[in-house]
C-alpha cells in the first residue's frame, strides 16, 4: 500500500532530521555567544577609547603643571583621568598608560613608536594603591612647548592598554585593547616665548 511506504519513508528521514537539527542548533549557539562575546569587547574598546580621550584632554588642559608642594604632575593628571574614566571596567586590568609627547605629524611618539618611547611618562597598576604609578618618566613639564601662536607648540598623546576579561570566556579571554589619543598642548601665557 502507499499509505504505509510513505509512513515507513518518513520515519527514516525523523532520524536524519534529528541529527541536522543538532549541528544547526550547535551552529546558532556558536554564533550567538560569538556575537555577545563581540559586544563585550566592543563595549570595553568604547571605554578604552573614551579614557584615553579624557586623559588627553586633561594633560593637555594642563601646561607646564609640574609637581608643587604634594600636587601631581600634568601626566599624573592624565593617569588619573584614565582610571576616573574607565567606569563599568576593571581598573586592575590597566596593563599601561602612557602619556607622551606626540609627533605633530604621525600622532606616535617623537621618538617614532610606543616600544622605543623615551619623552613621555609611562604608568603601571599599582595593586597596593589601586591607583596608577609611575614606572618610567622622561618628560618634565618644564620641556614642554606651550607658547601661544607657536606653530611647534607641543601636542600631548596618551596610550592605553587594557586587558578584556571575557564574561563569558569563550572567543576574546585575555584580548589586549590598544587605544591612543594625540591633542595639541593648550598655549600659555605665564611663559616668556621668543618670537
Amino acid at each position: 500500500m502507499p499509505w504505509e511506504r510513505w509512513r515507513s519513508t518518513g520515519h527514516r528521514d525523523s532520524g536524519a532530521v534529528a541529527v541536522e537539527t543538532a549541528f544547526v542548533s550547535m551552529l546558532l549557539v556558536i554564533l550567538l555567544f560569538g556575537v555577545v562575546e563581540s559586544s563585550f569587547l566592543f563595549k570595553d574598546w568604547l571605554a578604552v577609547s573614551s579614557a584615553a580621550r579624557s586623559g588627553a584632554r586633561m594633560g593637555a588642559s594642563q601646561p607646564r603643571i609640574a609637581s608643587v608642594a604634594g600636587s601631581p604632575d600634568f601626566a599624573q593628571l592624565s593617569a588619573n583621568q584614565v582610571t576616573n574614566a574607565i567606569t563599568g571596567l576593571i581598573p586592575a586590568n590597566l596593563v599601561k598608560v602612557w602619556v607622551f609627547k606626540a609627533s605633530g605629524t604621525t600622532g606616535l611618539p617623537d621618538s617614532g613608536s610606543f616600544v622605543s618611547c623615551t619623552v613621555c611618562v609611562q604608568f603601571v597598576w599599582n595593586a597596593g594603591t589601586k591607583s596608577l604609578t609611575p614606572s618610567y618618566s622622561g618628560w618634565a613639564a618644564s620641556s614642554q612647548n606651550a607658547c601661544p601662536g607657536d606653530p611647534a607648540r607641543d601636542s600631548l598623546g596618551v596610550y592605553v592598554s587594557y586587558r578584556h576579561s571575557s564574561p563569558l570566556g569563550f572567543f576574546f579571554k585575555n584580548a589586549l585593547v590598544n587605544q591612543s589619543t594625540v591633542m595639541w598642548i593648550e598655549p600659555t601665557t605665564a611663559l616668556v616665548c621668543h618670537a
